[in-house]
């Protein structure tokens, strides 16, 4: 109680210098997961491209490509760069919305709950329902259906946060000890999740036998260490920003 009532008090920052915050650690974010894609995404993607080639070859349809793969790098670098600092203003704001009601004693503690609820929801329930596939794997006719079930995958996701977190606000609001509310908020979570798993449908895609699932998870993987690299440089980034605002203000 006494280390409680003794522990600094951090103001809310204001939401203009909050927003600059943010857009820094985009950046970051940014630059971190554009490298990453580079060097290990890349890495994984090479025998998938091969492969498309040698399809390509043996039905004898050839297509020049307007740029090469390193103009092609090069932009898609530029591009999660500019993504990552858009996406950082939305969260941005969410976390001006919630910061009073997420856990923790300082921003670095709040903006990390934030982004892990956000890899979750935005990466790691898509990769366990609608994972992602390399350029050889996929049938351009069931990309309306793969679009449906991917967003039904983030509203779901969406929906168990707002669930879950109103009901840890409401069992913390009645004095529930914290390991009972820790406790049954997991539960939860477990409980909607595998709802989600079992009502929405897989992904139409079937993997060709030329395809040797190697290729497929190497790019799975990738995909996915992408998306976490890119979730904790802003969260780590966010939070030591946002927080030393705090301290100032």
């Amino acid at each position: 109680m006494v280390s409680d009532l003794a522990a600094p008090q951090q103001t809310a920052p204001r939401f203009a210098p909050l927003l600059g915050r943010f857009a820094i650690a985009g950046l970051a974010a940014g630059a971190a997961s554009g490298l990453w894609s580079m060097v290990v995404t890349e890495r994984a993607i090479a025998p998938a491209l091969a492969l498309e080639e040698a399809r390509s070859a043996g039905s004898h349809e050839h297509s020049a490509e307007l740029f090469g793969r390193g103009t092609q790098l090069l932009g898609g670098f530029l591009g999660t760069v500019i993504a990552a600092v858009v996406f950082s203003v939305v969260v941005a704001a969410v976390y001006a919305g919630l910061r009073h009601r997420l856990p923790g004693r300082s921003d670095v503690s709040r903006v990390a709950v934030l982004t892990a609820i956000g890899f979750a929801v935005f990466a790691l329930l898509p990769a366990v329902k609608i994972p992602a596939n390399p350029p050889a794997v996929g049938d351009p006719d069931t990309i309306d259906a793969r679009t449906a079930i991917y967003i039904a995958v983030l509203g779901a996701g969406v929906v168990t946060a707002l669930l879950v977190g109103a009901l840890v606000g409401t069992l913390q609001a009645r004095g529930v000890h914290p390991s009972a509310v820790a406790a049954v908020g997991v539960l939860v979570t477990l409980a909607l999740v595998v709802a989600m798993v079992l009502l929405v449908p897989d992904s139409p895609d079937a993997i060709a036998a030329d395809v040797p699932a190697a290729v497929v998870w190497d790019f799975r993987l990738a995909s996915l260490g992408q998306l976490a690299v890119l979730w904790t440089t802003l969260g780590l980034t966010a939070g030591y920003l946002v927080d030393r605002l705090a301290r100032r203000a």
